[in-house]
């Protein structure tokens, strides 16, 4: 493998005038780091990470964690987090967990970490932080020194939920749930069942469920086997929606009149769902951008860096049986 003697002998400059060439600096020309790179091209030239990180103390990479690479949702965070690295001259890379993959925290082959990922251990978290590495959490109540949290404010999204689906005048209440160590899940499900209980003695059933649309099926099989009629669910994701979408009517049921749905998340499909989803939105990108900016700043150091609540808004679609939808509301806020 060339390394940079090799680059500096063939361009017949000195080893410093290719390291200053390949890293940026304004010691030489263009022309000069143009050629250079050239070479390094020519001849499969590697930088090696480890020996740059330490000489520098900085990668200008950024790490994200997440559960998988599933869905629409990943795709709209991770793009905003990339946007805002970019503008800042950092690269990202994303990993779905794994011991092997969360050691490039505390071993200074990443400047930082942004984590959406339930299964990355709290205890790991609090231990990269005393050790000097700045972290930003997108899905746990987690802050101090080197750690803040950006989060959606699920309590408001759930508490507009609630305050939708009363409005629809039904007799039975069915709130689907994700998966037990959600952060999100845990705090939806119970601030809708402590805004439920503060405006209605109406019958509450919870059917625990995964986030995925075949949770969204089995749920639908549940309902009509418990006989429920004039139902209000809320699905805490929009994937368990459209998996309810697909059970319900050949269970029977007709949604936007039977039965009436809202969902969260506000992912692209509920679009073309008949009637079309009422769901909870937040902008899915500005999370990812926030998140972000923020582990830049604590990066820097400069003193903006603070916690941050995502804001949520109800989406009224057809599927709570609206007679009237306001279209000018219905964009999408991916962006």
């Amino acid at each position: 493998m060339a390394g940079i003697r090799d680059i500096a002998k063939k361009a017949g400059v000195s080893i410093s005038t290719v390291s200053y060439a390949l890293n940026g600096s304004s010691k030489v020309t263009e022309e000069t780091r143009a050629k250079i790179k050239h070479i390094a091209m020519e001849l499969n030239y590697v930088p090696n990470l480890a020996g740059r990180t330490l000489k520098k103390q900085s990668s200008n990479i950024i790490a994200m964690y997440v559960a998988d690479f599933g869905g629409d949702f990943y795709s709209h965070v991770i793009d905003g987090v990339d946007q805002v690295l970019r503008a800042n001259h950092y690269e990202l890379i994303v990993g779905a967990g794994g011991d092997k993959s969360r050691a490039l925290i505390p071993q200074k082959f990443v400047d930082g970490a942004v984590i959406l990922d339930q299964a990355f251990p709290d205890r790991l978290i609090k231990s990269f932080a005393k050790q000097g590495s700045k972290m930003v959490v997108m899905d746990r109540e987690l802050s101090g020194t080197n750690v803040h949290k950006v989060l959606l404010d699920n309590a408001k999204g759930a508490e507009q939920a609630i305050r939708a689906l009363v409005a629809a005048k039904v007799d039975y209440y069915v709130f689907i749930s994700g998966p037990s160590d959600s952060y999100d899940s845990q705090i939806r499900l119970q601030t809708a069942l402590a805004s439920l209980s503060d405006k209605t003695d109406a019958p509450v059933v919870v059917i625990p469920s995964d986030f995925t649309i075949e949770g969204g099926r089995k749920a639908a099989k549940k309902i009509s086997n418990a006989h429920l009629k004039n139902v209000g669910v809320f699905a805490l994701n929009d994937e368990l929606a459209i998996g309810l979408y697909e059970a319900l009517p050949e269970l029977g049921y007709t949604v936007g009149k039977d039965i009436k749905i809202i969902g969260f998340d506000n992912d692209l499909i509920g679009h073309y769902l008949t009637p079309q989803l009422t769901t909870i939105d937040y902008s899915k990108h500005k999370w990812g951008e926030t998140a972000a900016q923020t582990l830049i700043d604590m990066i820097k150091d400069n003193g903006q860096a603070s916690n941050h609540y995502i804001e949520t808004k109800v989406i009224r679609r057809g599927s709570l049986g609206e007679e009237t939808v306001n279209h000018d509301q219905d964009r999408l806020s991916h962006f």
